[in-house]
């Protein structure tokens, strides 16, 4: 299977490098096609973009929050532009007869079709999958498997739907709908096509992780890093190496913000997205704290080339002792202070 990626960079630029990563792992790096990374300097766009339709079994075109309202330079919406190249993918790909994917990231949602050109609203036609943060290695497992067409496993966010469903049972009861709404189920296993693709909601959506505001002026300490603080992730052709360069951290009411100097170096043949997603958490007294913001300096990272990032955390315990930063998918563990100070007090 062939997989066409269609995105609009300013939009979903680190999304689609995300998925990408993940789709490479599920058909390989050959099979997935997009354009940052194939297209040769030189080339002819449009000619290349049809040569990858013809070869391709399905084009996922990721929405982001700013797909349907992007604007050119003199303000004008890019999509109602003729030769906009998002347009020209999605079109192109729907008159071939190609299976389009709408695949909704960062809370969007899927344009009506009187949003949309003329040519263009077919798209508001085709069902859309649902990528999410908090689930996203399930919800992207669970594309690939629709996109096969093989039985989707269960998922813990599928599960969580009970809950809500009895309450609104028992709301229902209390207002005399009637009992027989007690006994109604929850529904089938989760992670199918028609769960992935559920219409993003306030809970379910999550805004983009903020930039970090750099560590500098009072308030702010350093941490003693430790002697090795480095870790790799090996992925599809190659690795990605990680470093840390400084760690700072200060008092911020009951809790502490710890803001890392980072850097990632691009091992492979294709470069690698540097985004906030490679780090999982930090953890500090022996409890794990995700990112909350996220400043990468570029966000797309050359071969054999090095991209910084500043990786900031908001951690309810006093960054006195060992900290230790954890890669996306525990693929490694960095030491950023020595070891040997102890967990510290939490």
């Amino acid at each position: 299977m062939r997989i066409f990626l269609s995105y609009r960079r300013s939009d979903v630029g680190g999304y689609a490098g995300r998925l990408a990563d993940g789709l490479r792992g599920g058909v390989g790096a050959d099979n997935v096609f997009q354009d940052v990374l194939t297209i040769a300097p030189g080339e002819d766009y449009t000619a290349v973009i049809d040569r990858a339709l013809d070869d391709s079994d399905v084009l996922l075109a990721v929405i982001g929050p700013g797909w349907l309202t992007a604007t050119a330079p003199d303000g004008s919406a890019r999509l109602a532009q003729a030769d906009d190249y998002v347009r020209l993918e999605v079109v192109r790909a729907l008159d071939r007869g190609v299976r389009v994917v709408p695949v909704l990231v960062g809370g969007a949602r899927l344009p009506a079709a009187g949003e949309l050109p003329e040519d263009l609203r077919r798209l508001a036609q085709r069902q859309a999958v649902v990528l999410r943060d908090e689930s996203w290695h399930q919800d992207v497992d669970g594309l690939l498997r629709s996109l096969r067409g093989e039985a989707a496993a269960p998922t813990g966010r599928r599960r969580r739907r009970g809950p809500v469903l009895l309450a609104v049972a028992v709301l229902l009861v209390v207002l005399g709908a009637g009992a027989w709404w007690l006994a109604r189920p929850a529904g089938g296993g989760g992670g199918d096509p028609a769960a992935a693709t559920e219409t993003a909601t306030e809970e379910d959506s999550e805004e983009d992780i903020a930039s970090c505001t750099p560590p500098a002026g009072d308030g702010w300490s350093t941490l003693p890093l430790s002697a090795d603080p480095t870790g790799e992730e090996q992925v599809d052709g190659g690795r990605l190496d990680f470093a840390v360069a400084a760690a700072h951290w200060r008092a911020d009411r009951a809790a502490w913000q710890v803001v890392l100097e980072t850097s990632m170096t691009a091992d492979v043949p294709e470069g690698a997205y540097h985004g906030s997603w490679r780090y999982d958490s930090l953890v500090v007294g022996q409890r794990a704290f995700p990112p909350t913001c996220f400043s990468p300096t570029p966000d797309f990272v050359d071969p054999d080339t090095v991209g910084d990032a500043l990786v900031g955390f908001d951690v309810t315990c006093e960054p006195a002792g060992y900290v230790e930063l954890r890669l996306e998918d525990d693929a490694d563990r960095i030491d950023v202070t020595p070891p040997d100070l102890g967990p510290g007090d939490c």
